[in-house]
C-alpha cells in the first residue's frame, strides 16, 4: 500500500504531457471487436489511454511486482467519462491498481483514496483488490492484511462523475482478527472530518 507525499503529488503533474495522447485517440470508448475478430478502434482507443496513465504511473514509481508477473490493466466505460484501471503491484495477500480519471480531450488524473489503519486515516493512490460495477458506478476495495483475510479494511465508493467518493469503510484491527465483514467506521466513526468537496474523510 502506497502512502501518498507532496512530492509524489508533483510527480502526477506529469500528467499534462498526456493531453496530445488523449486527443489523438478521441477519448474514452467501450472497448470490442471487428466481426473478422481484429481489434477495434474503441480497442485501440483503450489500449492508448492504458499507455497514458502507465506512463504517469512509471514517473510516480511505487509499484513493486515480480517480473513474471502481468497484471491486468483494463478501462472502464462509466457515466460522464471512464476509468483506466492500472495495475500496479502484486504483494501476498492481494494484489492493488492505480486509478486513473479520463474524459473526452482532458488529460488523466490519478485518483486518491482514503483508507484507514492503526494509525488513522490516510491517503493512498493504489486500491486492493479493486472491482468496478460499470452499471451503478460503484468501486469496491478489500485491503487484505492477512492471509485469512481476517483484518485489513473494505471499502465501497460511488463514482460522481469526476471522482470516486466514500460510502463506506470498514476495518479490523488484525490484533483483533475475524472474518470479514468488519466493523464500519465510515461515516459513523467519531471524530473523522470531511473534505466537502468529495464527501469523504480527511486523511
Amino acid at each position: 500500500m502506497r502512502r501518498v507525499t507532496p512530492k509524489a503529488l508533483g510527480h502526477a503533474l506529469a500528467g499534462t504531457m498526456m493531453a496530445a495522447v488523449l486527443a489523438g485517440c478521441g477519448g474514452p470508448e467501450v472497448a470490442g471487436a471487428n466481426p473478422d475478430g481484429t481489434p477495434s478502434a474503441a480497442l485501440d482507443g483503450d489500449a492508448a489511454l492504458i499507455a497514458a496513465a502507465q506512463t504517469i504511473s512509471d514517473t510516480l514509481g511505487g509499484c513493486v511486482r515480480p517480473e513474471d508477473v502481468q497484471l491486468e490493466s483494463r478501462v472502464i466505460g462509466l457515466e460522464n467519462g471512464a476509468v483506466v484501471m492500472l495495475g500496479c503491484s502484486q504483494g501476498d495477500y492481494s494484489t492493488t491498481h492505480r486509478l486513473f480519471a479520463t474524459r473526452s480531450g482532458a488529460k488523466p488524473e490519478l485518483l486518491l483514496f482514503p483508507d484507514y489503519g492503526p494509525d488513522g486515516w490516510f491517503a493512498t493512490d493504489q486500491v486492493d483488490t479493486a472491482e468496478i460495477d460499470a452499471g451503478t458506478g460503484v468501486l469496491t476495495t478489500f485491503r487484505k492484511k492477512a492471509g485469512n483475510g481476517g483484518c485489513g479494511s473494505e471499502g465501497e465508493f460511488e463514482w460522481d462523475g469526476v471522482r470516486f467518493a466514500l460510502r463506506e469503510l470498514r476495518w479490523r484491527d488484525c490484533a483483533t482478527a475475524a472474518p470479514p465483514p468488519f466493523p464500519i467506521i465510515w461515516p459513523t466513526q467519531q471524530g473523522a472530518t470531511t473534505a466537502a468537496n468529495t464527501a469523504t474523510p480527511a486523511p
